[in-house]
């Protein structure tokens, strides 16, 4: 009788454990999908999931390492027909790539030398959006033409269109301490 007890007892444990993984299981998703009490529900989403990196190397870090190098040829590949940048400057752009281009090309006339050491980046993609998002992190060394040296951190975040064509580019910076 000890024994039956006991299994009884080890088989009504397991079902509870796994009541209770279940039941943990269920929170969480419920959790990543609404905000609980006192937390900020996402104005534009907040259901990513990782996303597509052939974006983040092709496109994104392309652009930077071209920005370093001063070679825009074959940027435009990597654009939409229209972009609409956002800078960190507080202004803002909508045209054609190519102007968008023309643009950089002018920027970057000002300036000798650039180094750009990339911190850290992660493409996501919107489940609800149904879009793809590149993050990336980068610090900007740069050289103007008149000697003057300058160390800005940016972060932006980079939206693609359905051909995997950046549309939208979103710019933050921060200067570096000296």
């Amino acid at each position: 009788m000890k024994q039956f007890a006991l299994l009884a007892a080890v088989i009504l444990f397991a079902v509870a454990c796994q009541n209770a993984a279940d039941t943990k299981d269920e929170t969480k998703a419920t959790e990543t999908k609404t905000p609980t009490a006192g937390m900020f529900a996402a104005n534009y989403s907040n259901a990513f999931e990782m996303g597509d990196m052939a974006l983040a190397d092709k496109a994104v870090l392309h652009s930077w390492k071209n920005w370093e190098a001063n070679k825009f040829d074959g940027l435009g590949d990597f654009f939409a027909d229209t972009v609409t940048a956002l800078w960190a400057d507080g202004t803002t752009f909508t045209g054609t790539k190519d102007s968008l281009i023309n643009e950089w090309k002018k920027v970057r006339a000002n300036i000798t030398t650039v180094v750009d050491s990339v911190d850290a980046y992660m493409p996501v993609y919107s489940t609800d959006k149904k879009e793809n998002w590149v993050l990336i992190w980068v610090v900007d060394y740069s050289t103007d033409k008149k000697g003057v040296k300058d160390t800005t951190a940016y972060q932006e975040t980079w939206r693609f269109n359905k051909d995997g064509k950046a549309d939208l580019v979103l710019q933050y910076q921060r200067k570096r301490k000296k």
